[in-house]
């Protein structure tokens, strides 16, 4: 197998990261309604979207060779949403490849995304995951984030907002 790379993606990054996250978020089409599982294939194949997403965020991936494994973005302060205030950053659309799950490299992305929000000197970072994702939800409670509370069902699921103080 190839050594893991860990860095932040470049624009031409933009196509692998798109199929990455169908990839890794394929496996809730099985648990999801249907109407609700395409809004979200929907929200993933959006290439601007991603684009946009790519812009106001920090994108740090993962590679083995020259495929893409992992992906995570850490939107800065002043993006304020329905769900943040605009003096939290945020993380956004942890994903990674199957077959490449359970060598640590959602943790390790995560860990690179707290490192680089205190390094630039953000106060708060927060996230919000679902019932459909407790390993996520674990890893969450492993790193130091706490529930703050449980969110309005998003895309037919229940979703919770976690915090963490840095």
């Amino acid at each position: 197998m190839d050594t893991l790379v860990y860095e932040m993606a470049i624009p031409a990054d933009a196509a692998a990261i798109r199929d990455l996250s169908l990839l890794s978020y394929g496996e809730y089409a099985a648990v999801m309604e249907p109407e609700y599982w395409r809004a979200m294939h929907k929200n993933q194949s959006d290439m601007d979207n991603l684009t946009a997403l790519m812009e106001q965020a920090g994108t740090f991936v993962c590679r083995s060779g020259e495929r893409l494994v992992g992906v995570v973005f850490l939107v800065p302060s002043g993006q304020a949403t329905a769900i943040y205030p605009a003096d939290w950053a945020y993380i956004r659309r942890l994903g990674v490849d199957p077959a490449f799950r359970r060598m640590g490299i959602g943790r390790r992305l995560m860990e690179l995304a707290i490192e680089e929000a205190r390094r630039s000197g953000e106060k708060i970072l927060g996230l919000h995951t679902s019932t459909m994702m407790p390993a996520a939800r674990r890893m969450y409670d492993e790193l130091g984030f706490s529930l703050m509370k449980e969110l309005q069902p998003i895309l037919g699921q229940q979703y919770w907002l976690y915090k963490m103080a840095l």
